[in-house]
């Protein structure tokens, strides 16, 4: 049985946040109980961590949907006006804080994934193959063909696996920097702290199938910040490259 790092889902079952597509209370759970079945399909064993910043507590309808699995529910108020003002990402970033505060899995864990919890990520496995044990995520660069440079634009916060320290040492603020109303979102504020601090090696080698619904963007089949071509430059040209920096350093 190969070793998994604990699976924190991040959750608001209320919505403070503007920009959101998706704001039906009961459909924000329905959603969240088929990420986790799917989570569950594809990784029986997984421990999960599920920490609500709206202060709803799913450990009732978890036991009783999910009876055998281990499954740590924690809730919480996050500040809903600074959610209200800044951003859905400055709520995430918030409630990933206080999981690493009072998460027990987590607590005993060195590293540990991260997903939105409408959201499943298909090729999980694989994914965690190429563990690097730092950090990984998908990200997204903007190529310009006429002096052939590529600038990383954002990272994808939806899904990402993580050294915990690394993550504390990192990222544990960086949410107090999002200002969606001037289009900065939690993405760029974590692409500004890789940039700052000359972090390489960062993305995924394959592009996670990141599957289910999202918050922002409403009612989807696939969730996915790139097309396949843009998908496919980006990777064959990093894999290329001796460092990612030689080509997001330019940014």
């Amino acid at each position: 049985m190969i070793h998994l790092p604990p699976l924190l889902l991040t959750s608001s079952v209320k919505v403070f946040a503007p920009f959101t597509k998706i704001s039906d209370q009961s459909l924000r759970i329905e959603l969240t109980i088929k990420s986790i079945e799917k989570w569950i399909s594809i990784a029986n064993y997984l421990k999960i961590v599920i920490c609500d910043g709206s202060n709803y507590d799913f450990s009732s309808i978890l036991l009783k949907n999910f009876p055998n699995n281990n499954i740590e529910c924690l809730f919480f108020n996050n500040n809903s006006k600074s959610v209200a003002s800044y951003g859905k990402g400055y709520g995430e970033g918030e409630i990933v804080k206080y999981a690493l505060e009072k998460s027990l899995l987590l607590n005993n864990a060195k590293y540990f994934a991260k997903c939105t919890s409408k959201l499943w990520v298909d090729n999980f496995f694989e994914c965690l193959k190429y563990w690097n044990g730092k950090f990984l995520c998908d990200c997204e660069f903007s190529y310009f063909k006429h002096n052939k440079i590529m600038l990383l634009k954002s990272l994808d916060t939806a899904f990402y696996i993580t050294d915990k320290q690394f993550y504390i040492d990192n990222f544990l603020l960086a949410h107090l920097n999002v200002r969606e109303n001037k289009r900065h979102w939690l993405e760029h504020c974590f692409k500004d702290i890789i940039l700052l601090n000359k972090i390489d090696g960062f993305m995924l080698p394959i592009a996670p199938i990141v599957l289910g619904s999202s918050g922002t963007r409403g009612l989807e089949n696939k969730y996915s910040l790139l097309n396949t071509v843009n998908d496919s430059l980006k990777r064959f040209v990093i894999k290329r490259s001796k460092s990612y920096m030689h080509y997001i350093s330019q940014y």
